[in-house]
């Protein structure tokens, strides 16, 4: 395990300093329990710190919380809220619901996930909410015998509009790895780059995170 956390703290030492040197730069801090509920389904509550681009102090605090079902071992659906909170700034609250369904097949060592999700948000004093549609493509490879998954992803931001008129707002691509340190217990590092078709004050174009997920 110290060989473990070792490792991941070179990696965050050599990857971060360049990164954050370049303009446009963030960085993410999850944690996220989840657990079961009853039968088929479960909870998920995460608390995501994003930093100032400065990190003197917190910029952004999102908080989930989602209850999903498992329909098959790989197929769930699930709904949650989120509230995004800007630090010192309420007039920038907002309020987002969402629904989802995700799936998965393992071929060997390597996984293909996909996720389709529909969120609405509302902005504090906001004439309309913003709605997107977002379509989550996942590739991971599970290393034998060493708790090691790397993936990549791809997920457009589709705006649909309040009228119903669809346009691409945003990209997101994400290469990481997963270790899971026990079945209980996983930490995941990532790395995230953004196109920009409209403004996004949340997210950078590049992007750096760590997430501790605990499962009860």
């Amino acid at each position: 395990m110290k060989v473990i956390i070792c490792c991941f703290s070179f990696l965050l030492l050599s990857i971060c300093p360049p990164l954050l040197a370049m303009e446009g730069t963030g960085v993410a801090l999850k944690v996220s329990l989840s657990g079961k509920i009853y039968k088929r389904f479960s909870f998920v509550l995460e608390e995501d710190i994003r930093p100032r681009d400065d990190f003197r102090e917190a910029g952004w605090f999102l908080t989930t919380g989602e209850i999903n079902y498992r329909i098959l071992p790989n197929l769930r659906v699930g709904a949650g809220y989120m509230s995004l909170v800007r630090y010192k700034a309420s007039e920038e609250l907002r309020n987002r619901y969402y629904l989802y369904a995700s799936g998965s097949h393992r071929f060997g060592t390597f996984k293909i996930a996909v996720r389709e999700r529909f969120q609405s948000t509302y902005k504090k004093n906001g004439l309309h909410p913003t709605n997107y549609l977002r379509s989550m493509f996942t590739l991971s490879y599970r290393i034998a015998s060493s708790g090691f998954e790397p993936f990549i992803y791809v997920e457009p931001f589709n705006n649909v509009g309040y009228n119903g008129k669809m346009r691409a707002d945003k990209i997101r691509y994400s290469a990481g790895c997963d270790y899971r340190m026990d079945p209980q217990n996983r930490i995941q590092l990532y790395y995230r780059y953004h196109t920009f078709n409209v403004y996004d004050p949340i997210n950078y174009r590049h992007g750096i995170g760590l997430t501790y997920s605990h499962r009860f």
